[in-house]
């Protein structure tokens, strides 16, 4: 079994094998939209929220979007050929065209610690933070240059908005704080799932983003492939990890 697979335009292949038209505009400009989704024995997690989010890209980015029900057939076709546990994103591009690809999902890089730096937070002016496009080179080169697996934005206000990846949470004083949905930054589906456990399990959250500066129980970033997992240093600094409030999360989430 191929571990990466991909499907352009409903045609299955090997991702290695997949060819994107040299005059599209995704490829050109970067003119694209897309999600990432996880994948568990045949049942896509969240996929609804995903469909709300790549809709409301799709409609900012002058992008068409498919039927739902035609992205869920060709997640669950391309997901079945690499097995039971894999990361699959959808991609539409300028061009009309659609992409579904599909590579195994490394288990050991749920919940592990990461390291971070702070980052400034910038306001995307024409497309807005709620859209999740693929205009990304600025945050991966932030990334290789600090050498960490994160950068997390700091608005002018000294808060935390989100990770150039992931969204950012913190608990202070045994309350949940993580950054509003007020247009700035994306929706990130890990936040909403890991809001709903805390709510489930009585935790206090504050939708404000946490100060920059701390302190904190405990730092975390959260995603809907990579779950949460704590910033073990920041800015070169050790932090405390896990704490029993992101444990009681984590073991939630996890069942």
């Amino acid at each position: 079994m191929f571990m990466a697979w991909a499907m352009w335009n409903g045609r299955l292949d090997r991702l290695s094998d997949t060819r994107i038209p040299a005059d599209d505009p995704g490829f050109l400009l970067g003119h694209t939209v897309f999600e990432t989704m996880e994948v568990r024995d045949g049942v896509i997690r969240a996929f609804d929220l995903h469909m709300d989010r790549l809709t409301f890209s799709a409609s900012r980015a002058l992008l068409d979007m498919p039927d739902a029900s035609l992205i869920r057939a060709e997640v669950l076709e391309t997901a079945s050929r690499v097995g039971q546990l894999c990361r699959v994103r959808v991609t539409l591009t300028g061009g009309g065209n659609r992409l579904v690809s599909a590579v195994a999902l490394d288990c050991a890089r749920r919940f592990r610690p990461i390291r971070a730096v702070r980052g400034q937070h910038v306001h995307e002016p024409i497309l807005g933070g709620r859209v999740k496009h693929g205009s990304r080179a600025h945050w991966v080169v932030a990334v290789r240059n600090s050498g960490v697996d994160d950068v997390l934005m700091v608005d002018q206000d000294g808060r935390f908005t989100e990770g150039t990846t992931t969204g950012v949470w913190a608990i202070v004083d045994g309350v949940l704080w993580t950054a509003p949905d007020d247009g700035r930054i994306l929706v990130s589906i890990g936040i909403l799932q890991l809001l709903e456990v805390a709510t489930v399990l009585g935790i206090p959250i504050r939708r404000e983003g946490a100060e920059a500066s701390g302190p904190w129980d405990g730092l975390y970033v959260a995603s809907a492939t990579r779950g949460i997992a704590p910033v073990a240093e920041l800015d070169g600094q050790a932090l405390r990890g896990w704490e029993p409030i992101g444990m009681r999360i984590r073991d939630a989430l996890d069942r």
